[in-house]
């Protein structure tokens, strides 16, 4: 003996049966890394992934990519591709950056000359804007802002300081940290 569905029921059925195939297309376009990332990264694959909340408000979802989404090795091509919820004025951006490089390293010298080289890296951002960071060695980090290339950063040891704002222990959010790395 089978049952039927009601008509109804047979409709929403057959939308859900028509639909499913587009959340599977919009599933994958969300992994599939932005341009930017395809062209530092051979093989783009996100390895982690995390968002950060500020007073239970959502700030910003974070990928890390790697090449085949191998662990997270800071010698090797990798993208940190930052998307926004909140409108966010580059001051801010830049305040907020060198507060927590001064946070997690404590106070140096060189976080003023840091600080006016990230002046040309950042721009005002808008909910949906994407930040994306990948290294140019040990000592440089490039940045795009949408797509847009804003400029290469060079500094002594700039790739491990400015990426231990989100992947160090001593990040803000640690589990969000190991989470970056493939960890947990």
């Amino acid at each position: 003996m089978s049952t039927r569905l009601p008509l109804r029921g047979r409709k929403v059925m057959f939308l859900l049966g028509l639909l499913l195939p587009f959340g599977w297309a919009a599933q994958v376009l969300a992994e599939t890394p932005v341009p930017e990332v395809s062209a530092v990264v051979p093989q783009p694959a996100a390895v982690g992934e995390g968002q950060f909340r500020y007073l239970g408000f959502k700030v910003y979802d974070l990928q890390l990519f790697t090449s085949g989404g191998q662990r997270f090795d800071a010698g090797a091509p990798f993208a940190l591709a930052i998307e926004y919820d909140r409108k966010i004025r580059r001051e801010v951006l830049l305040k907020a950056s060198l507060g927590e490089l001064e946070r997690v390293e404590g106070k140096r010298a060189d976080h003023g000359a840091i600080l006016y080289k990230l002046t040309r890296c950042y721009r005002d951002i808008a909910p949906g804007d994407r930040i994306v960071a990948a290294p140019k060695g040990a000592n440089g980090m490039a940045f795009w802002v949408n797509g847009a290339r804003t400029c290469t950063l060079n500094h002594p040891g700039f790739r491990d300081r400015y990426m231990a704002i989100w992947m160090s222990e001593k990040s803000r959010d640690r589990d969000l940290a190991r989470r970056l790395r493939g960890q947990g």
